[in-house]
């Protein structure tokens, strides 16, 4: 089941020029990298891990949905939590409108634990997505039908939703994504966060009775405080050591692409470290093209996990995709290249350890649904199943990782800059 595009936006950078496309350079190129098949993701990660090289587990994660409604895929995919993912994270039957689906207060968690019981009766780690989004939200909240005050929300509503689904899935997950996407892409320079956050157009802040001159039902940012102390408390009760993340994209890249946006989660940061509120981490949603400026640089990535860190923050990469303007060779290496780095800025980074696809093959991918130029093909495995060269590349990296190896230099940026 793949969202529409209302419900996971990223910029898509409409440049169709392969003539672009530069040169990159590989780990796959070298010798040493060339025959990894008898290697699996999952064994190079068992040794990372064995070996204890990030000081505590690294997960290489992607999505998953109720299997039932892709039949024909069913079979693929759990050879794959087999021999490639270590974690998985739910498409969607983890969200608000499948908890808490027909009124408040009455949950069925049915759908989002069964997922989880498929993860862990194969071994595989679980990771909460998500407690808290403006989108996939419960018919009965959508333009505030039901006439409910700030008072309540907060008291009452966010803390019911937040603690019972996190109590629910109970103590052995990895993280939870408590909010996502709260600040606005439209966010200016020298924003408070309250204006970050109630000047995103696509946040609910509808009027109490639809009267645009009535007090909005989301003023303030304070909804966020109250999801995570509601958090906190939940995984407190259950004795579990969960991670509470917030999750956002086009934001906390340095150079991509919003530096305003950036400034507004770090005071989103700040302002819960300052009021005592419980905050792990941050998840960088991660959908980018194999365009130009249409992804990190992999020093801007290393800037921001520097940054998180330094206020005693982890980082995570989440929902990552790349997809390609074309069909091209080159934009296949620079696809390859582009996972690559990433997944080093991770690796190389002391405080990150998820690393998180968004759609396990080209097929089911939700980039079908967006993208309007390109060909899609954003993930590791082709429509048939098959892996391809980012998946090569990325098993390449991690092994690199695994035996010791340096961190390889910024290959996304070509070869003009960075030569294996």
């Amino acid at each position: 089941m793949r969202p529409t595009v209302a419900f996971l936006a990223f910029p898509v950078v409409a440049v169709h020029a392969a003539s672009f496309t530069p040169a990159v350079s590989l780990l796959t190129d070298l010798p040493q990298f060339q025959n990894l098949a008898n290697k699996t993701v999952r064994s190079v990660l068992k040794t990372i891990n064995d070996k204890k090289l990030k000081g505590t587990p690294f997960y290489f994660g992607s999505t998953l949905a109720d299997l039932s409604v892709s039949p024909q895929n069913a079979e693929w995919t759990s050879a794959r939590f087999e021999d490639t993912w270590n974690l998985a994270v739910a498409e969607n039957d983890c969200k608000w409108f499948s908890n808490e689906p027909v009124t408040p207060g009455v949950f069925n968690l049915t759908a989002c634990q069964s997922l989880r019981d498929y993860a862990f009766q194969r071994g595989i780690a679980f990771r909460g997505h998500n407690t808290f989004w403006h989108n996939q939200r419960p018919d009965w909240l959508a333009n505030n039908p039901l006439n409910f005050t700030v008072a309540e929300l907060n008291n009452t509503i966010i803390p019911n939703a937040v603690e019972t689904v996190i109590e629910g899935l109970g103590p052995r997950l990895v993280s939870w994504d408590v909010v996502n996407e709260a600040l606005s892409d439209s966010a200016t320079l020298g924003m408070n966060l309250t204006e970050c956050v109630v000047s995103a157009s696509r946040w609910p802040n509808f009027a109490i009775d639809g009267n645009a001159s009535s007090p909005v039902l989301f003023p303030d940012s304070s909804f966020i405080n109250t999801a995570f102390l509601s958090a906190d408390k939940a995984r407190k009760k259950i004795n579990s050591d969960v991670k509470l993340f917030y999750n956002d994209y086009n934001g906390f890249g340095g150079d991509f692409p919003s530096q305003a946006k950036t400034e507004c989660a770090f005071k989103l940061l700040t302002q819960l470290q300052n009021s005592g509120v419980a905050i792990d981490g941050v998840g960088i949603q991660s959908h980018y093209s194999a365009n130009p400026q249409a992804f990190p640089s992999k020093e801007s990535a290393h800037f921001t996990m520097d940054r998180l860190k330094n206020i005693g923050v982890m980082g995570a990469i989440t929902e990552l995709d790349v997809w390609l303007p074309d069909n091209t060779t080159e934009s296949l290496r620079w696809q390859a290249s582009i996972f690559g780095d990433m997944l080093d800025t991770c690796l190389y980074s002391s405080n990150c350890n998820e690393f998180i696809l968004w759609d396990n093959r080209d097929d089911e991918s939700w980039l079908d649904t967006i993208v309007s130029d390109g060909v899609h093909q954003g993930t590791l495995f082709d429509a048939s199943g098959n892996p391809k060269l980012p998946f090569f590349e990325v098993l390449a990296r991690l092994l690199n990782f695994a035996e010791g190896g340096a961190e390889p230099c910024s290959t996304s940026g070509g070869t003009s800059v960075c030569v294996l």
